[in-house]
């Protein structure tokens, strides 16, 4: 057995969804009720940066990398396992913001 190939004959987008057995989920490529800023890392890296003034990019970065250093995998882990439970706490309250 090969790898796993995919057939396009090139068909417009909204002609080729009809042609599928798939289904389309309509929703956006993102929380409409969830800030990006509020997700698990970007929380952590924001409260690292907090008070800090960089001169330039090169410094930025650097502490930037300082920080991914300072993390476990256990961290970057129980923030993606997280996740679903963050999204069904958004539809229990019907889409609004849901609290921590």
């Amino acid at each position: 057995m090969g790898s796993p190939h995919e057939l396009s004959d090139n068909n417009r987008a909204d002609r080729a969804r009809t042609n599928t057995a798939w289904d389309l989920l309509l929703h956006p490529p993102y929380s409409p009720t969830e800030s990006p800023t509020d997700y698990h890392a970007n929380r952590s890296l924001k409260n690292w940066q907090m008070n800090k003034i960089y001169d330039d990019l090169d410094d930025l970065v650097t502490d930037v990398k300082a920080w991914i250093a300072s993390k476990n995998h256990v961290f970057f882990t129980r923030g993606i396992d997280r996740l679903p439970s963050k999204w069904e706490a958004v539809i229990e309250v019907d889409s609004d913001y849901a609290p921590e």
